[in-house]
């Protein structure tokens, strides 16, 4: 009976070791959603390379004029999805379970244990709601009225799972995602297929991170994993064909993740040596938060300098402006040092009142999803921008190079 016993645990043992080899049962769906989107919707394709484009050239910036750092702060807001159990039982986790799960994302972002890089960027949950309400930046929404939801969970979109459909998941609570960075915590992905995935930052209504209710804690390195991928971040094994090959590494700016300080590598390859390459930190990859190997702990400065630069555009930019985590009643100024902007609320349109150095600057305005509703240039001190065809609203104004001057108007 005994040696009966062993030999399943063996086999047991042996179908998992060949399940990871192969990257079958993988924790994160970030990437089969991102080339299903790649392969079959075309706006999509063009603004990842879009944002590829304007990230690279921020981050060559950042290296050839060493910007002086600054510690950026995202309002987050977690939409808790569950089951219509008790507070603190099931899939409806507790605050304090959220609460110390942001607080271990800030650990690992600020790199706490001291084996990386800080990427000087905290997220703290909302203190301000969309209406300027207080609040503790945690929404309950009982999701079981949604078909398919209780069985199976939530469905990416483009999956072929049984669960729930995914916006109609999120319709139940999400946030204006130029405002708040959303987070939903679900009861299961695809019936257990996943543990989490997110969206790459191209913007829209349903832009944000989905997680398991058992992976929002503050041990797990699930949600650093799936925010990376929210600021931009690929896996350090990407290009590997699912664990099938080397990802070229002909340009380290251009091939696999597209950061040079994490040498390229298969998902599956986790032990003392990287058989695709002996150059650069081998540590960097295999410890790293965005790899499927064990015991992660850090991001580099390359991945730093992305994110970094992921977030001084659209979509990203906008939440730097956010009063999400503002005192309430606390209203937000339109003006800086170089430019302002009046009326606001406007009408049918706003002025924008600029120091001379800006003139010939680009201006961009967006919608609440992240989508550019106007652009031109700064060609006086005293600029008029009609905005009488736009419907009522908020809309992000982002002024200067890099557009990393931005404010918030409201369109009445």
């Amino acid at each position: 009976m005994k040696t009966t016993l062993n030999l399943i645990l063996i086999i047991i043992s042996l179908v998992f070791f060949q399940m990871q080899s192969k990257g079958q049962g993988v924790e994160c769906g970030t990437d089969y959603i991102h080339k299903n989107q790649m392969q079959t919707d075309s706006a999509y394709r063009k603004q990842i390379v879009t944002l590829e484009s304007q990230v690279e050239a921020i981050t060559q910036k950042q290296a050839n004029n060493k910007l002086r750092s600054s510690l950026y702060t995202i309002p987050v807001v977690v939409h808790v999805i569950h089951l219509g159990e008790p507070i603190g039982t099931g899939s409806n986790i507790s605050d304090i379970q959220i609460q110390e799960a942001i607080a271990g994302l800030n650990d690992r972002f600020s790199n706490g244990n001291g084996l990386g890089v800080d990427v000087e960027l905290e997220f703290c949950l909302a203190s301000k709601d969309p209406n300027g309400n207080s609040t503790n930046g945690i929404n309950r929404v009982d999701g079981s009225i949604v078909a398919n939801y209780s069985a199976n969970g939530i469905t990416p979109t483009g999956n072929p799972c049984s669960g729930a459909i995914e916006t109609d998941i999120k319709d139940l609570s999400r946030w204006p995602v130029s405002d708040y960075y959303n987070i939903w915590v679900v009861s299961e992905i695809c019936n257990g297929a996943f543990v989490g995935y997110a969206s790459y930052p191209v913007g829209g209504l349903y832009d944000g991170l989905v997680i398991v209710s058992t992976s929002m804690t503050s041990t797990s390195g699930t949600l650093p994993h799936e925010v990376g991928h929210g600021f931009f971040l690929y896996h350090t094994f990407s290009g590997d064909g699912g664990n099938v090959s080397c990802p070229v590494d002909t340009n380290c700016l251009m091939n696999g993740d597209n950061i040079c300080d994490t040498p390229p590598h298969k998902q599956g390859d986790c032990g003392t040596t990287n058989p695709c390459t002996l150059a650069g930190v081998w540590d960097n990859s295999r410890y790293n938060y965005m790899s499927y190997c064990p015991l992660v702990n850090r991001f580099t400065q390359g991945q730093k300098d992305r994110i970094i630069a992921t977030v001084m555009v659209a979509p990203r930019a906008s939440l730097l402006n956010s009063l999400g985590c503002g005192t309430v009643g606390i209203n937000e100024s339109s003006s800086s040092d170089i430019f302002s902007v009046f009326p606001n609320p406007a009408h049918s349109l706003i002025n924008v009142k600029v120091d001379i150095k800006l003139l010939g600057s680009s201006y961009v305005v967006y919608d609440n999803a992240g989508k550019i509703i106007l652009k031109g240039i700064i060609t006086s001190e005293d600029t008029i921008i009609e905005l009488g065809t736009l419907s009522g609203g908020i809309y992000l104004f982002s002024l200067g190079e890099n557009l990393k001057q931005s404010f918030k108007v409201i369109k009445e």
